[in-house]
């Protein structure tokens, strides 16, 4: 019984320690590849992710083509380059985009972000649409491995 006690416990440390090393490589802002899919199939574009309070939004339009993609299908996923010198690796990450109607949390990424700000100036813009992404699982490939391990956040 000890021995499964303590097998638990590595486990619950080796989760702790990959998951630090993931958020370890995102900044404020880094550009991803940001897949959504339709009825038909599936769209891949690069994008701005931004990593604040320990989440991840994306600010887009709403006469862009994933804004109805994803009211038909919540589901997203982004891919992370991790490029080093030698070796590459990525951080996959998969769940679903929560709309934020929250006026505040939108002003908040308005003045945060110049970009954000170059395309909406008001929180309440019918053109603006912040996106909570929610994710529910990592694919991470360290750089100079060839195999990726799968955790559920």
């Amino acid at each position: 019984m000890e021995q499964d006690s303590n097998l638990v416990e590595r486990n619950e440390i080796m989760f702790d320690n990959i998951t630090q090393e993931i958020w370890s490589y995102f900044k404020e802002m880094q550009t991803v590849f940001f897949a959504t899919c339709d009825k038909e199939r599936p769209y891949v574009r690069p994008m701005l992710l931004l990593y604040v309070d320990d989440k991840f939004w994306v600010a887009t339009g709403a006469d862009d083509a994933k804004t109805p993609q994803l009211r038909i299908n919540p589901q997203f996923e982004f891919c992370y380059l991790i490029e080093k010198v030698v070796e590459n690796g990525y951080i996959r990450g998969a769940g679903q985009v929560e709309f934020v109607q929250d006026m505040g949390i939108r002003k908040k990424f308005i003045e945060k972000f110049s970009y954000i700000r170059h395309y909406w100036q008001e929180p309440d813009d019918p053109g603006y649409i912040l996106l909570k992404l929610n994710v529910a699982s990592f694919e991470y490939m360290r750089p100079g491995e060839n195999t990726a391990e799968k955790i559920l956040v």
